[in-house]
């Protein structure tokens, strides 16, 4: 399982972001009002939070389906490059969000603590696919 991901480090790396995941998508299933509430949304928010989980959720799955198929990571770049992709674009959104670029008058907010969440999954996604370039690209 570790040589399939060029060492521990990489192994590591890709649990981080499953668990990181796993944050996101247990608020989602158990405590979606508090992230209804969060953003200042009143209960009908659930249903929007929910959906979004509903993407969220295959990048959970296949991620830990990668850790224990033989080859692991092996040909499984669209899984990558889509967390880098995603991540790229959350962190896009956040920081303009949050330094008032965009949606300025929708009455939502974000914290600092989000753009750098979003940023940690950036610098993480970029580090996977360039640490399992030769594996993933197979």
């Amino acid at each position: 399982m570790i040589e399939n991901f060029n060492g521990i480090f990489f192994l590591v790396t890709h649990i981080l972001v499953l668990i990181m995941i796993s944050f996101y998508l247990i608020r989602i299933i158990f405590a979606p009002s508090g992230i209804a509430e969060e953003f200042g949304v009143d209960k009908s928010g659930i249903y929007i939070t929910r959906i979004l989980g509903t993407f969220v959720a295959p990048l959970f799955i296949i991620g830990v389906y990668i850790i224990f198929r033989d080859g692991g990571p092996t040909g499984c770049w669209i899984w990558y490059v889509t967390l880098a992709t995603t991540s790229i674009l959350q962190l896009s959104y956040e920081s303009s969000f949050y330094f008032k670029k965009i949606d300025t008058a929708i009455g939502a907010k974000n914290k600092l603590l989000d753009v750098i969440v979003s940023a940690i999954f950036t610098i993480i996604s970029v580090v996977l696919i360039l640490g399992l370039s030769d594996k993933i690209y197979l």
